[in-house]
C-alpha cells in the first residue's frame, strides 16, 4: 500500500524527476520546493510506494483559511491507482484541521487528466483566465467546499 507522508528535503530529487515526466507540470525550481518545505503554511506531501520510491508528490499553501492546491503529480508508472485522489484527501484533512473551509485550483483546460480528477474530487469551475498559458490554453478556476 502507498503511504501519504509529508515531503523531506531527501524527496526532492525524486519530485524533479517527477516533475520532467508532465508538460503541464510547473516545474518549481530546487530553492523553491527547498523553501516551499519551511514554509508554516504549506501543506507539501509525498506518496512512497511498497518499494520505498517516491511516486507522487502534493504542494499546496493554506491562505485566509483556503487551501491553494500549487501542484500535484504521479509518476507514469504508478497511474490509475488513486495516488493523486489519496494525496489530495490527505492534503484536505490536514486544511481542515488547519481551520481551512474551501480549496481553490487552477488548471489548464488542455489537462484532462488532472481537470477529470478534481471533478471526481467536488472541484468545480468557477472561473476561466483565456489565453492564460504560453501555450494559448486558458486556466480554468475551480473551487471546494472542504
Amino acid at each position: 500500500m502507498t503511504v501519504i507522508r509529508p515531503s523531506r528535503s531527501s524527496d526532492l530529487d525524486e519530485i524533479f524527476s517527477l516533475e520532467s515526466y508532465w508538460d503541464y507540470a510547473p516545474h518549481w525550481l530546487r530553492p523553491q520546493l527547498e523553501a516551499e518545505l519551511l514554509r508554516p503554511d504549506s501543506i507539501f506531501l509525498s506518496a512512497e510506494s511498497p518499494d520505498s520510491r517516491l511516486c507522487g508528490y502534493f504542494i499546496g499553501r493554506i491562505l485566509e483559511k483556503e487551501l491553494q492546491v500549487l501542484s500535484i503529480s504521479v509518476g507514469p508508472a504508478y497511474l490509475r491507482r488513486a495516488i493523486a485522489a489519496r494525496l489530495l484527501d490527505c492534503a484536505f484533512s490536514k486544511a481542515r484541521l488547519k481551520g481551512c473551509a474551501r480549496a481553490t485550483l487552477e488548471v489548464s483546460e488542455r489537462n484532462i487528466p488532472a481537470l477529470n480528477l478534481y471533478k471526481k474530487s467536488g472541484f468545480q469551475i468557477v472561473g476561466k483566465r483565456v489565453k492564460f498559458y504560453n501555450d494559448g490554453s486558458s486556466a480554468l478556476l475551480m473551487d471546494k467546499l472542504l
